[in-house]
């Protein structure tokens, strides 16, 4: 199933499954026992320049049961950067359900939530049956099933059935391990957080809910409110809505919200004309007759097959609109697939498929199972749909259809209390965020919370998709000035300074200025506009289909440069040179190749103390423009400072 709310941690690509193998036992829980946390390093990658304590939660895997075995979360505090940080610290909630909070965080926590560490220490967790957290309900059986079957032509009928037999190994692996499947929800998740800030010591400390984490957060100031000082609800799931029944709706909001947004813009409209129809013309061609197209996963640089037809399409938009920082590309992006040209889609699909490899579908389906599918009927779903025919096939393909009540007769777990799907009222002081363009959960669900959290205030951002919080500086600053003063509204005058996204055009002009890298310690030229996005790698943004690398090693040699740049590009051999060029008393080297979805040109050239490079990643569309216009004039112009 792959509609699903979750703010995907992208990371190593290690699937933990940490199960006890069958036939052993784990320890009991004596119910009247105080929660334990047990001090142990850290199982991820450290971020850059944090400090982080990490341990072990052990709570029971079902409270409801005297004897019931222990299971282990595992839990990171990232330390304040504050000489005296406030006594109340942010404890993070992961979307999902099911997904990992801790696999991914070396690579997203500086960027997204180093922030937050200015007055607080920030807390991170993989709730029960997820991450490191012991045991994993992950169902590789699932993500073997994915794999495979990228290129396959699979009618939505043989994907569903081939689907349900995944869940049904994985199901009888976990049950056979001794998983009691029934315990993983989200009343014993916010029985877990309760015990959770006991056993660390804390009087209060913020709650910080993003998409399924805002169900646990309004979960978790229903059974335990005690200790809680405030609460942000950003990308809100209430628990008594529908989602299966409200996701085409809501779907058909996000897609009509994007097409107009682009239709307003008088730049996106004419570089982009009738992008809503071309966008529909291309999904009706691709369902007709469908593509291959070669895709690479983000971190382990394979390369695999992957069917595209009409539903992928849908799907990818779907998707694509949950990222803030792609909605602005998505124009251009869907020009160049209907003129053939697949590279940064490509790199996209890579990157949205690489999220099964970190992600409990396990827990998703007892979470989803007993508290959503429980409350609704297979006709509901049918009602749902059929108003909207053009995309029949993809709700079928996605099983949003009776198909997702076999799965959950298959999963069999209990059915949740009626309070579950129930609305939740607190006078705690909540701060609800939505962004327009959230594709899963529409700000009318924000909206929907707020009105019966009485200390509550809502905003919603223009032109940001989901995870608004930290989306961009304007919700950020309002995120940080509640949780300095959960008891007054946040001054949120930069709201109305925001627009719709700043679409991407087509590149015409191209005007060079100098710049100077101080760690690298050269100087040369790049595009106006363009900033450094990471270490000597320059783009007009981080999401961008084009870059240029600047940078200089000292004391390295070509052949040594070379072979590390063949493994960092995924290259089952080193590239052949295709070209020489004279400038600034250095002979370059130059190559051309496809790597990763992506057009690459590489130049390389030694002086006495030093290896230059320079590397223009492009796409087919617009790889001549800026091979002449940014590649070349950097090379003549790239110099050492020292």
């Amino acid at each position: 199933m792959k509609t699903r709310l979750c703010l995907t941690l992208c990371a190593v690509l290690i699937l933990m499954t940490s199960l006890i193998p069958a036939g052993s036992s784990r320890p009991t829980f004596a119910q009247n026992n105080a929660p334990v946390f047990e001090p142990a390093d850290c199982q991820f990658a450290l971020p850059e320049g944090q400090t982080v304590d990490c341990g072990y939660l052990i709570v029971p895997e079902d409270r409801s049961n005297p004897d019931s075995p222990t299971i282990r979360l595992h839990v990171a505090t990232f330390r304040s950067q504050s000489a005296n940080p406030a006594p109340d610290p942010i404890v993070y909630l992961e979307g999902g359900p099911g997904g990992d909070a801790l696999e991914g965080v070396e690579l997203v926590f500086n960027t997204r939530f180093a922030s937050f560490l200015q007055n607080r220490d920030f807390i991170v967790f993989d709730q029960r049956g997820t991450g490191y957290s012991e045991p994993s309900l992950a169902c590789p059986e699932l993500t073997e099933f994915t794999y495979e079957t990228l290129d396959d032509d699979l009618t939505a009928e043989e994907a569903a059935t081939a689907s349900l037999e995944a869940y049904q190994q994985c199901r009888d692996r976990l049950v056979g391990a001794g998983v009691n499947l029934s315990a993983y929800n989200s009343a014993e998740n916010a029985a877990d957080l309760a015990d959770l800030r006991v056993a660390l010591g804390y009087e209060e400390w913020n709650l910080f809910g993003i998409s399924y984490g805002t169900r646990l957060a309004l979960t978790t100031m229903r059974d335990h409110p005690e200790g809680i000082r405030s609460v942000i609800l950003d990308s809100t799931y209430p628990l008594e809505v529908n989602l299966y029944a409200e996701n085409p709706v809501n779907m058909e909001r996000a897609f009509d919200v994007f097409f107009a947004g682009c239709a307003a813009d008088p730049e996106c409209s004419a570089a982009y004309p009738d992008l809503e129809a071309t966008f529909y013309d291309l999904v009706e061609k691709l369902n007709d007759e469908y593509i291959t197209i070669s895709i690479t996963h983000p971190f382990t640089g394979e390369s695999y097959d992957a069917l595209i037809n009409g539903d992928a399409i849908v799907g990818f938009l779907f998707q694509a609109l949950y990222a803030t920082e792609i909605i602005p590309l998505l124009p251009q992006v869907i020009y160049a697939v209907q003129n053939e040209d697949y590279g940064f889609f490509g790199q996209l699909e890579g990157a949205f498929l690489a999220n099964i490899d970190f992600f409990s579908a396990g827990m998703q389906q007892s979470v989803q199972c007993s508290e959503e599918i429980s409350f609704s009927q297979p006709e509901d779903l049918a009602s749902a749909t059929e108003n909207y025919p053009e995309f029949e096939s993809y709700f079928e393909r996605t099983m949003l259809d009776e198909t997702l009540f076999q799965l959950c007769t298959l999963w069999d777990v209990a059915a949740a209390d009626a309070v579950e799907n129930e609305p939740v009222t607190s006078d705690i002081p909540t701060l609800v965020l939505a962004g327009e363009y959230d594709p899963v959960t529409p700000p009318a669900w924000g909206q929907q919370v707020a009105a019966v959290l009485p200390n509550s205030y809502f905003f919603e951002f223009p032109g940001v998709g989901h995870g608004a919080s930290i989306s961009g500086e304007c919700p950020l600053s309002v995120t940080l000035a509640f949780l300095d003063d959960p008891t007054t509204e946040p001054d949120a005058a930069c709201v109305a300074e925001m627009a719709g996204p700043d679409f991407a055009l087509p590149l015409t002009d191209i005007t060079l200025v100098p710049f100077t890298n101080e760690v690298f310690q050269i100087s040369g030229v790049i595009p106006e506009g363009w900033a450094e996005v990471g270490a000597g790698t320059y783009a007009p943004s981080r999401t961008s289909q084009y870059a240029i690398v600047q940078q200089a090693v000292p004391g390295a040699n070509l052949d040594l440069v070379l072979e590390a740049l063949q493994g960092q590009l995924g290259l089952e051999a080193a590239p052949e040179s295709t070209d020489t060029r004279e400038a600034n008393g250095l002979s370059w080297t130059l190559y051309s190749m496809e790597a990763q979805g992506a057009l690459v040109d590489l130049a390389m050239a030694e002086s006495e103390t030093h290896t230059f490079i320079v590397v223009l990643i492009s796409t087919a569309s617009e790889h001549d423009l800026l091979y002449e216009e940014v590649f070349l004039p950097a090379i003549d112009a790239l110099v050492a400072t020292e």
